[in-house]
């Protein structure tokens, strides 16, 4: 998986760097939107969502002159993002999304139809029809599984707080150029530091050994230093969150 996130179609660039219309706040409260939406939808993992910042960050990285428009229009980028969150939502399985409801009911006639479905082809074309590509959760599921010592509630908690720590993050435009396999791997060490895990020296060298990533890299200190100033505003303080506490051994 990490060699795949790895090619050229799944990079990020720092697209915003490229405008001065759309700024960090306008693609946060994009990303807000879309967490409300899948909420609304029954049955939708958050996942979906980060799925759709996904894409909506590959389309805005991309040479294509749709995304060159919506970087330099609020409303073309706003309808970009509404069509990556179509596209999620289309790939769910036995999730049935129709234009005119998106445009009529999510959009509230903000964009029609035809409007959703010429952007979505256009994305797709950006993104090579490339939809398929390694996730953070992706990722968070099979660090967790290969993980030595763990027993079966540990790693429900620490899953479970991950994978909500990387929702939070994915809406920082500081984590836009890390790959998601290193926002997977950071959000583990810090919840596993937050829930102050038993065999958190041995869990981490684990960690480094089987990702290649080292979390004192000087590259990846900007995303633990968002991945910690999360933690410590959004995740209830603990005094020991660890297997015995948890499991009442």
């Amino acid at each position: 998986m990490q060699q795949q996130e790895r090619s050229a179609s799944y990079e990020c660039s720092n697209y915003l760097a490229r405008t001065q219309v759309i700024d960090p706040s306008h693609r946060q409260e994009l990303c807000d939107w879309g967490y409300k939406t899948v909420e609304a939808c029954n049955g939708v993992n958050p996942s979906t969502a980060v799925v759709a910042i996904g894409y909506f960050d590959r389309f805005l990285s991309s040479d294509s002159p749709a995304a060159r428009r919506a970087l330099n229009d609020v409303v073309e980028c706003q309808l970009a993002f509404v069509t990556c969150l179509v596209i999620a939502l289309k790939i769910h399985p036995g999730f049935n999304v129709e234009s005119d409801f998106v445009a009529e009911v999510i959009t509230n006639n903000a964009y029609d139809a035809k409007e959703i479905n010429d952007m979505e082809l256009e994305i797709l074309v950006a993104l090579g029809w490339k939809l398929n590509g390694p996730t953070p959760h992706d990722f968070i599921d099979y660090f967790l599984e290969v993980m030595p010592h763990m027993n079966g509630t540990s790693m429900e908690l620490i899953r479970v707080l991950s994978e909500r720590l990387v929702e939070l993050a994915v809406t920082q435009y500081t984590t836009v150029m890390y790959f998601p396999s290193e926002i997977a791997f950071a959000s583990i060490c810090c919840v596993m530091h937050h829930v102050k895990y038993v065999l958190l020296a041995d869990s981490l060298m684990f960690l480094q050994t089987i990702t290649g990533l080292e979390f004192r890299d000087d590259n990846l200190r900007s995303l633990f230093q968002t991945m910690i100033c999360l933690v410590r505003s959004c995740f209830p303080a603990t005094r020991d969150c660890s297997p015995s506490s948890v499991t009442g051994e």
